[in-house]
């Protein structure tokens, strides 16, 4: 498969624009030439970037085909979701209405478009089968067997845009990230909880999970993955957005101290979001020989720059 040839000048809707993956996207679209205009349920806390405007709509409940039909997209990337919610009934209606409902309702309403669209659906590597033992790293090939109701209900949205893109024939590709890590991300994940920890008292730190491994991918190059499988006629299917390389919690947070100057005293704790799964590392193959994409952050880098930027 031949990379794809960057076209500028596209006009690109964002969902999820103020979030931590879409607000990355908007800059990466603002960067390379495009148009970017970002669909937020809520008006955003702070500006999105380059002044760049943001329609309110409620993917899961709101009359959508009227809003794209007024925003006139050659490519939609799909960024919007929820990613945590709390293990109660109600949590996890929450998280179907935000993962699945949300994308169902939005390849419906893009399908009805009178022009032809570009459909990017950002998934999660919490849709894969734990790794067995003597796996390097996970394809997209990988059985579907998430651990948790998150996983569980990107799973069902993933399935749903690959059957319903063959059904219609839509140009539609689906992203699945690893552990995006990097500035912004949201207080509740890792490595940004141990930053946190780190700052508020080095001495009373808990890891209870240290050789956990998980592919930590930074928002940025995520971003630009993202920008180049928006490419109209681009590559369908499924690509995963990783480096192809693990790094254990302990790790992380070794690098952390490093940069950071902090000598914790580490003791046992309770777990940090791992749902139950020792290793997720994943095989970005598909993804560079489809678009050229590569990843150019390090985790060193990307921790670096998230110290700098945490309040």
């Amino acid at each position: 498969m031949e990379p794809i040839q960057h076209r500028a000048g596209r006009r690109v809707v964002v969902t999820g624009a103020g979030g931590f993956v879409g607000r990355a996207v908007v800059q990466t679209l603002l960067a390379t030439g495009h148009r970017a205009i970002g669909v937020c349920r809520t008006a955003p806390d702070v500006p999105l970037p380059g002044g760049v405007e943001a329609v309110c709509a409620d993917l899961a409940t709101d009359p959508l085909p009227p809003v794209l039909a007024g925003l006139r997209p050659d490519t939609i990337i799909h960024c919007a979701g929820l990613t945590h919610a709390p293990e109660t009934g109600e949590g996890r209606a929450a998280l179907t209405a935000a993962n699945l409902t949300a994308t169902v309702r939005l390849i419906e309403a893009a399908a009805r478009l009178p022009q032809p669209v570009r459909l990017v659906v950002v998934s999660s590597a919490a849709i894969y089968a734990p790794m067995p033992e003597g796996l390097a790293a996970t394809t997209e090939d990988h059985p579907l067997r998430p651990a948790g109701a998150y996983g569980v209900s990107k799973a069902a949205a993933t399935l749903h845009a690959l059957a319903q893109a063959e059904r219609l024939d839509l140009d539609l590709a689906v992203a699945v990230p690893f552990n995006v890590t990097g500035p912004g991300q949201p207080a509740h994940l890792v490595p940004q909880v141990f930053v946190a920890r780190l700052r508020a008292d080095p001495s009373a730190f808990a890891l209870s999970n240290p050789q956990s491994v998980r592919d930590w991918v930074d928002v940025r190059d995520v971003a630009a993955a993202l920008v180049m499988l928006g490419q109209p006629q681009g590559p369908r299917g499924v690509f995963n957005v990783a480096t192809g390389l693990g790094h254990s919690l302990q790790e992380v947070l070794d690098v952390l101290c490093r940069i950071g100057g902090w000598q914790p005293v580490v003791r046992e704790g309770a777990a940090h979001n791992v749902a139950g799964v020792t290793r997720s590392i994943g095989s970005p193959a598909r993804l560079v020989a489809a678009t050229g994409w590569t990843p150019r952050v390090s985790l060193e880098d990307s921790l670096r720059d998230m110290i700098r930027t945490a309040s």
